[in-house]
């Protein structure tokens, strides 16, 4: 029963825009209708993950990826289940569709950096994120890249990484702290 309406739902868009051909439907109420219908998916969904089926919780992750591109959370949603079933590739190539496809979105970079640095691709990490980083993206960007540097052992460049993020937020403490840690190493090295 549940997973009927689902196809229910797109057929019910699809009659809309049939309907919106031929006479004038105001944008609000399409706007209400695929709102609704986005709701509808969502839950699907939801349901499809909550019994343990992934394969179909992709796939209409998938779907909504392909009408909403520009929707961080569906699409870290999608690379997240596709981590989870450990298609690797796949998660790669989707964060990496929404970094090329996003330029507007600060945190872009995100979740290819993430994938990344939780797959201990360290050194893969700067060129992903150093880029965004003069947009002054979500400060997770540059906690990302000064661990990744750090685990490089490129103390120079975490600790330049770490005094951006203090110069835009001087309350972080964690911050402080990271960087307190890596001038310690940088002494240490020398």
């Amino acid at each position: 029963m549940k997973h009927r309406t689902l196809p229910a739902a797109i057929l019910i868009l699809c009659v809309v825009g049939s309907v919106n051909a031929q006479t004038k439907v105001s944008k609000q109420r399409l706007d209400a209708i695929w709102s609704a219908l986005d709701d509808r998916v969502t839950q699907q969904s939801d349901v499809w993950f909550e019994e343990g089926d992934f394969p179909k919780s992709i796939h209409i992750l998938e779907m909504q990826a392909t009408y909403s591109p520009h929707d961080y959370e569906v699409v870290t949603n999608l690379g997240w289940m596709q981590e989870n079933v450990e298609e690797w590739d796949t998660a790669l190539a989707t964060y990496k569709t929404y970094l090329r496809n996003n330029p507007q979105d600060k945190d872009r970079a995100l979740p290819e950096a993430t994938y990344l640095f939780n797959r201990r691709r360290y050194a893969e990490v700067p060129p992903v994120l150093e880029p965004v980083i003069a947009g002054k993206p979500h400060p997770n960007n540059y906690r990302l890249l000064a661990h990744a540097y750090e685990k490089l052992k490129k103390y120079k460049d975490a600790k330049r990484i770490w005094v951006a993020l203090i110069a835009r937020d001087p309350r972080d403490l964690m911050a402080v702290a990271n960087l307190k840690k890596v001038e310690k190493k940088l002494s240490q090295s020398k």
